[in-house]
């Protein structure tokens, strides 16, 4: 049996998840025009943040409308028990991608690209089955990527006006945080929390977005 539908939540989500969407793709296609002018790979990294992001978002929400409803299930072939994890399975990889390239970012001079396309890549994989089985666990490795994160962004002083970025990372950190509570079921979360901490959510990223057409004018 489909879980209740509630037509408020559904529009919620709907809203939410097209100005992530919309805010990912600005900001990934303005960072786009400063990574052709500079080469820079730490820039580029960073600007995959957003891609991976974006498509975690955008098949989190995908399958979010399929569960609702057994006609699409049916039409898949896929039983209802096993959508679930494999939601958490796709949105998992690509959200540790989006961190570990965000982490790359800070730290590209030290290790080489085909090194992180390697260890990122088994990284997510790992992840990405940990939260096919535990969403705990998903978001526990999240917060430990995260930290990881924050603390580089700190302690790797750059000259370079790549070092402008550092309120970019502090603005998309909160996010994260704010992404992972929204992560609760929703039995858990009332819904009026839950929609304030969308729009925060939301007003986050367009500051995000604000601030990087001024870092690349």
């Amino acid at each position: 049996m489909p879980p209740m539908f509630n037509p408020l939540m559904f529009f919620v989500e709907i809203g939410y998840t097209f100005f992530i969407l919309f805010f990912c793709f600005l900001i990934y296609i303005k960072t786009k025009e400063i990574y052709d002018l500079t080469k820079h790979k730490g820039i580029y990294y960073f600007r995959n943040t957003f891609l991976f992001f974006g498509l975690a978002y955008l098949l989190r929400f995908l399958f979010g409308i399929i569960m609702m409803t057994e006609r699409w299930i049916d039409f898949i072939h896929i039983p209802r028990h096993a959508m679930r994890p494999l939601t958490s399975l796709f949105t998992g990889y690509f959200s540790t991608m989006a961190l570990l390239c965000l982490i790359y970012s800070t730290i590209w001079k030290r290790f080489s690209s085909k090194e992180f396309f390697i260890a990122s890549n088994i990284i997510a994989l790992l992840i990405a089955v940990s939260a096919a089985i535990s969403q705990e666990v998903f978001i526990l490795t999240q917060i430990f990527l995260l930290i990881i994160a924050i603390v580089l962004s700190i302690v790797i002083k750059k000259k370079s006006k790549l070092s402008k970025i550092h309120i970019l990372y502090f603005l998309l950190f909160l996010f994260w945080i704010i992404s992972l509570i929204l992560l609760i079921p929703r039995w858990m979360l009332p819904l009026e929390i839950r929609i304030i901490m969308e729009i925060i959510s939301i007003a986050l990223f367009a500051a995000l977005y604000y601030k990087v057409t001024k870092w690349t004018k």
